[in-house]
């Protein structure tokens, strides 16, 4: 039987169109942090995540434009991606406001000699946008 262990969340923005961030192509940038407490783990630590932004575009993107999720384990300087969500833009969808969601896990995670898993959610986009909110990162962590 599964056993919970932690949940948290980040918030960076609650609502749309209550931050003006602005957010240059290519630039890769934290939106959200959390460590969890996994004191008292029993085997096989499972951390499930979900995460929300919301961009805003000076105009229409290229139809070839890329918004990417990745989320990290750690909190080093230069972590390395473990998981990664894209979407791109299509005529479907040519709005200059997107909002992209993500939902991931992380099966089978050691335990941290600290007890603490840290994970971190990135944001990518290949064209110029203002990241305006809403901003969130959750992450909740289970044991057998």
């Amino acid at each position: 039987m599964s056993q919970f262990l932690d949940a948290r969340t980040s918030q960076n923005a609650s609502y749309g169109n209550t931050i003006s961030i602005p957010f240059p192509a290519n630039t890769p940038a934290p939106i959200g942090q959390v460590g969890l407490n996994v004191t008292g783990a029993g085997g096989n630590i499972r951390v499930q995540f979900s995460g929300i932004a919301e961009l805003a575009f000076p105009e229409t993107p290229p139809f070839d434009s890329v918004i990417a999720f990745s989320v990290v384990r750690g909190a080093e300087v230069f972590p390395v991606a473990y998981a990664l969500y894209s979407v791109s833009v299509n005529e479907a969808n040519p709005n200059a406001v997107q909002v992209v969601t993500i939902e991931a896990s992380d099966y089978n995670v050691p335990l941290p000699a600290s007890n603490e898993l840290v994970y971190t959610l990135y944001l990518f986009c290949t064209a110029d946008a203002t990241r305006i909110g809403i901003e969130s990162f959750n992450a909740v962590a289970y044991s057998d």
